[in-house]
């Protein structure tokens, strides 16, 4: 595989050689100032958290720049990256190691980030002082939180969105929740558009979002002198074990997996920072969080409003936000019918309509496979290490009651005569999810599990 060179410098002469292709601020739509605006900071940010936001956004600049269609498997990317930092000599080697491992989770490309000096310190502008820091993207999992957090402090919350033309329904969602809120709410949307260069195309898959989205935040958090990110997402998706053997690495999305989250805490740690992001929805289903929206007082009207599609899109008509196809739209479903009975939101296709030779009923397919097969220890060990402060076996039950929930919505949703339920050979129908749990839960004491 062919190595490509990137250098991002924004000030002063380039440091590398006419080999680097040249990238900058100016090959963004908003300005670096723009961004600092955007995140509220209410003093001279941290040198290392805003030297951990330059790096993130010149690694979503690459990312968009260089097309996986020219790579030999059409995926799998080498960059090498230097990035201008204002404290280069804080990111030592190892700090710069655990920050590759970091990107080639994330992203499944092969990362090699160096830096050299010459940035600048940015003057930002003073803001009211905030108490907690968590992202929000206008989907289930952030919106629950946000209403639990709400209910349950009274410092000020800001909420970091990333602006994905989605900024309507977004403000609609925070609106639900500033209707039940006992404490301040803030919001600030994360703009950053990458411009294709002149006859160029944008890469359409986005995998390093994640990593700039929170790297606003921890930046964020670190200038209101906070100490923690809350980084929402219910466990079922955090985890996200694949549901086919295609789908092992980095072909399924890993920006909120335990281990992606402790190696992002190893790199702030290793340049002194002292924010650290968690994941207060770990050990939630996707219908676990659902009722801890209800509990904390939205309604079943408002969690219809929220967006969890993996491709969000639009028609001519009406905005359409939830494919009703894709993976992440079958956990929604899960998880609503799990909570309310019902499923209030209007979906683009109803998958029970798909053809099952349709390519939109791929994830519906490769999901009845995987209800159809034993689930245990060694399949949640089998795509990703762990952090030790969260073993596999700590995981397991919540993507046990995830699957329970799965099959009950497939039950539900598919007529008894589709060709996913007649292959069943009853899984769907409860008591084979249940038993495959009960199997499963027996398999984890053999391995020194969860007590």
């Amino acid at each position: 595989m062919k190595e490509r060179c990137y250098e991002f410098t924004s000030y002063g002469p380039r440091h590398r050689g006419a080999d680097w292709i040249a990238i900058s601020e100016r090959d963004f739509r908003e300005r670096e100032t723009r961004v600092d605006l955007l995140t509220r900071l209410v003093s001279t940010a941290p040198l290392w958290s805003s030297d951990l936001l330059r790096i993130a956004r010149a690694v979503f600049l690459v990312d968009k720049r260089f097309l996986r269609s020219e790579t030999a498997d059409r995926w799998t990317r080498v960059i090498r990256l230097s990035v201008q930092l204002n404290e280069p000599e804080t990111w030592t080697p190892s700090v710069l190691e655990t920050l590759n491992t970091v990107l080639a989770q994330l992203t499944g490309d092969h990362w090699s980030v160096e830096v050299h000096p010459g940035a600048t310190a940015q003057t930002l502008l003073d803001d009211e002082p905030v108490g907690e820091v968590a992202l929000f993207s206008g989907g289930l999992d952030s919106t629950a939180y946000a209403a639990h957090a709400v209910r349950n402090a009274t410092t000020p919350l800001l909420l970091i969105s990333f602006d994905d033309g989605l900024q309507s329904r977004q403000q609609e969602i925070r609106r639900y929740v500033e209707q039940i809120s006992r404490r301040p709410v803030t919001s600030q949307q994360l703009a950053q558009t990458v411009q294709s260069e002149p006859g160029e195309d944008l890469e359409p898959s986005s995998r390093s979002r994640g990593f700039l989205y929170l790297a606003a935040a921890v930046c964020s958090a670190a200038s209101h002198r906070l100490e923690r990110v809350s980084l929402p997402e219910n466990g079922q998706l955090a985890v996200n074990p694949p549901l086919t053997p295609g789908r092992l690495g980095a072909l399924s999305t890993r920006s909120a997996h335990p281990n992606t989250i402790a190696l992002l805490n190893q790199v702030i740690r290793g340049v002194g920072g002292t924010v650290r992001v968690t994941n207060p929805l770990l050990d939630r289903t996707k219908g676990e969080v659902c009722a801890l929206a209800l509990e904390s007082g939205l309604t079943a009207a408002a969690l219809g409003r929220t967006i969890s599609c993996g491709n969000p899109r639009r028609t001519k008509m009406k905005a359409d936000f939830n494919c009703g196809y894709c993976y992440p739209c079958l956990l929604r479903r899960a998880g609503l019918l799990q909570a309310l009975g019902e499923d209030p939101t209007e979906y683009q296709h109803n998958v029970a309509d798909l053809p099952i030779d349709d390519r939109k009923a791929r994830d519906l397919t490769a999901l009845a496979q995987w209800l159809n097969n034993p689930f245990g220890l060694r399949d949640v060990v089998a795509d990703s290490p762990y952090p030790d402060e969260v073993p596999p076996p700590a995981v397991l039950p919540v993507l046990l009651r995830g699957r329970t929930e799965f099959s009950a919505m497939l039950t539900r949703v598919l007529p008894a005569d589709h060709p996913l339920r007649t292959a069943s050979a009853g899984l769907f129908e409860g008591d084979g999810a249940a038993t495959q749990a009960a199997a499963s839960r027996e398999s984890v004491g053999h391995h020194g599990g969860v007590a």
